[in-house]
């Protein structure tokens, strides 16, 4: 049992992390505001957009991790931007002014799916009616895992690019897409796919191989969100996590309590923090365990310029390398 000390820490945590989530809200709906005041000021004194109209298709895509898969299957044919940037939350991303113009100026729109894009129905009414828009990981058909806890226990979980075997569905199913959009170039983008998807079955046996060594009885990957499930399986790991998914409310005494009993009670000995969320509950649970902290690992961003994980490839070897170093010792 958490000791009342611990549980009063835990509520103060809870309490400013919501009312910094009002805060940072409230400045954003002004700061878009003041834009759209901005942009129309424009409009009417005559002046035109910076943006102009491509002269390649325009794929935009939800976030990093799925615009870097598009990215290496459509090479310089198309142009490619995301919606969330490196090193952000995609949970919880609010829209901004960039964004609504690249919608506007998208001839395909490529989202994940499994509702992990909460800003999805937004997006969707600003993009043009003739504009494909896919759900990529729900195209792939592959069965996926259900949300281990919380409230959206059961729901499918979205994490699916976790697995590289599954990122191969992903591959196919934008070159398939790319195809539709510009059969000119169908040529270069079943080739490119090709080789992505090669690179892609290479970096699962390189993976695989690499955490070979970490013995079963430390095997547990424990980590903020319970984002991981695809990941855990394809390699083997046992997961579980504070919370289920970053859709929710994240570090509560109930979510806190269940997970310190169960890192007491199977001995595990290192907590892992994710690059785009507070490693404040994951230093919490340890601080009452005496397990190690660890991280970052990538799953819903690539990391910023300065991190080198800036591709699919070297998140997931970042992450494997981290979880060997970790969990062998």
């Amino acid at each position: 049992m958490i000791d009342r000390e611990f549980r009063n820490l835990v509520c103060r945590d809870y309490c400013h992390r919501q009312s910094h989530r009002q805060s940072l809200k409230r400045s954003f709906l002004l700061a878009m505001g003041l834009a759209m005041i901005f942009a129309a000021g424009t409009v009417a004194a005559g002046g035109r957009s910076e943006r102009t109209v491509p002269d390649r298709p325009l794929v935009v895509a939800s976030f990093t991790v799925l615009e870097d898969l598009v990215r290496s299957v459509a090479g310089e044919d198309v142009q490619v931007k995301t919606i969330v940037p490196a090193g952000a939350e995609l949970h919880e991303w609010e829209l901004t002014p960039r964004n609504f113009a690249d919608l506007e100026e998208a001839h395909l729109f490529l989202y994940n799916g499994y509702q992990i894009e909460t800003w999805l129905p937004q997006a969707q009414r600003i993009l043009p009616a003739s504009v494909p828009r896919v759900a990529v990981a729900e195209e792939t058909g592959v069965e996926t895992i259900p949300v281990m806890l919380g409230d959206l226990a059961g729901d499918a979980d979205p994490h699916l690019w976790m697995d590289p075997r599954i990122a191969v569905r992903y591959l196919e199913v934008i070159r398939d897409q790319l195809i539709a959009l510009d059969g000119e170039n169908a040529s270069n983008y079943t080739a490119r796919a090709a080789e992505a998807i090669q690179s892609m079955n290479d970096l699962y046996r390189e993976i695989s191989e690499k955490l070979a060594p970490i013995p079963p009885e430390r095997r547990n990957l424990v980590s903020s969100e319970a984002a991981f499930l695809y990941f855990a399986r394809a390699f083997s790991l046992d997961h579980d996590g504070i919370w289920g998914s970053n859709s929710e409310e994240e570090g509560t005494p109930q979510q806190l309590a269940r997970i310190i009993d169960i890192i007491r009670r199977d001995e595990i000995g290192t907590v892992f923090y994710e690059s785009t969320i507070s490693d404040r509950y994951v230093r919490s649970v340890a601080d009452e365990t005496g397990a190690a902290v660890a991280g970052p690992l990538y799953v819903d961003s690539l990391g910023t310029g300065e991190s080198g994980v800036t591709s699919y490839a070297a998140m997931m070897r970042a992450n494997a390398n981290l979880l060997l170093q970790e969990l062998e010792k």
